[in-house]
């Protein structure tokens, strides 16, 4: 009987992956291959005062920023609060409250007027609420942070995440993350799907 054909005998072993690097990744993962600058929020966050948040639509990267931060801040409290659900607001500080505008307006009135450093990731803006409670407000949307060379760096990444072995391994180009960029502008999970389905039908290491 011949030899199996080992070459496609692991998924993804033909392209020297683990497995496809644009499916779901950890909190850690996510975490680790976080690509965004956080210095400057860390240090202002030692202001009772000070609640920065993250503006931006699903997929555009709030919950990257959130989490990067978290990684930093041992006595953080973090929570996701999912649609239609409610979730009870952690203790830590800073606290960093993640789908904000899911808060029901007696958790908003508790948090924002607190003396509590505030992380936001939300689609809606609060800059007027936050102001009106006392609070020193930071507001960053997240898409304007979306370029195309953050963007090249961020999609390689997580395929050198995923790599078995030293030998090569597909890569994004400056090309197609520009193309990725104009046809998705900031939502970078719409980009991640598309090339989830790319690299399920990839027969050969190759650049895109």
């Amino acid at each position: 009987m011949p030899a199996a054909n080992t070459k496609y005998s692991l998924p993804y072993a033909h392209l020297n992956l683990r497995r496809n690097p644009f499916g779901e990744f950890s909190e850690d993962e996510r975490t680790s291959l976080a690509l965004v600058d956080v210095d400057a929020i860390i240090t202002r966050l030692n202001d009772p005062h000070y609640v920065v948040q993250f503006i931006g639509e699903k997929g555009y990267g709030k919950t990257t920023h959130l989490l990067a931060i978290r990684s930093r801040l041992r006595a953080a409290g973090y929570v996701h609060i999912p649609e239609g659900e409610r979730a009870p607001i952690p203790s830590g500080r800073p606290i960093l409250i993640d789908e904000a505008q899911r808060l029901t307006r007696w958790q908003q009135f508790q948090v924002f007027r607190s003396n509590i450093p505030l992380v936001l990731g939300t689609h809606r803006d609060f800059h007027r609420q936050l102001r009106l409670a006392g609070r020193v407000v930071e507001t960053i949307e997240v898409q304007q942070g979306t370029d195309v060379e953050r963007l090249h760096r961020l999609l390689n990444a997580r395929i050198q995440w995923v790599r078995r072995n030293d030998g090569q391994v597909p890569a994004i180009t400056t090309g197609m993350a520009e193309r990725l960029r104009k046809e998705f502008g900031a939502d970078i999970r719409g980009m991640l799907h598309q090339l989830y389905a790319v690299f399920q039908n990839l027969n050969e290491i190759a650049d895109l």
